[in-house]
């Protein structure tokens, strides 16, 4: 039997220096609710988790990573627009190559099909519900 809406994802946890505000974009489910999660995406059969996230946030938002390490995998499995869907998801701590990168305020995703916003999500912050779910608790 094929897996239906299984995928492996990459996605990259980087903190504000000064805060340890966590970067995230910001998102919507299909009731309408907003969520937010780190940025990342879907592993290309052959390639590493770790050159996912660099490949990834350059395709994001322009900005090359540094001190890229694993902090663990997380294994996702929920309900998305009627389906069941499951994600093994790489999480990463990584940092700017350009440490001007950590003053932008927001910005959009480059590469998105609608608009996504980037934001700093404050440290604590408990609504909107930050995803995939046990990611919070993975610190570099």
């Amino acid at each position: 039997m094929e897996p239906r809406g299984q995928v492996v994802k990459a996605m990259a946890m980087i903190r504000r220096p000064r805060d340890g505000a966590l970067l995230v974009s910001e998102g919507t489910n299909p009731a309408g609710e907003p969520f937010h999660r780190p940025l990342g995406g879907h592993v290309e059969f052959g390639e590493y988790a770790r050159d996912t996230v660099r490949r990834e946030l350059m395709e994001e938002i322009g900005q090359p990573l540094a001190d890229v390490r694993r902090t663990g995998v997380l294994e996702n499995i929920f309900s998305w627009a009627g389906q069941t869907q499951h994600e093994i998801v790489f999480v990463f701590a990584a940092a700017f190559a350009d440490p001007s990168a950590y003053e932008i305020s927001d910005q959009t995703v480059l590469d998105a099909d609608h608009e996504t916003r980037v934001i700093w999500r404050p440290p604590g912050l408990a609504s909107p519900p930050l995803y995939p779910d046990g990611v919070a608790g993975l610190t570099g």
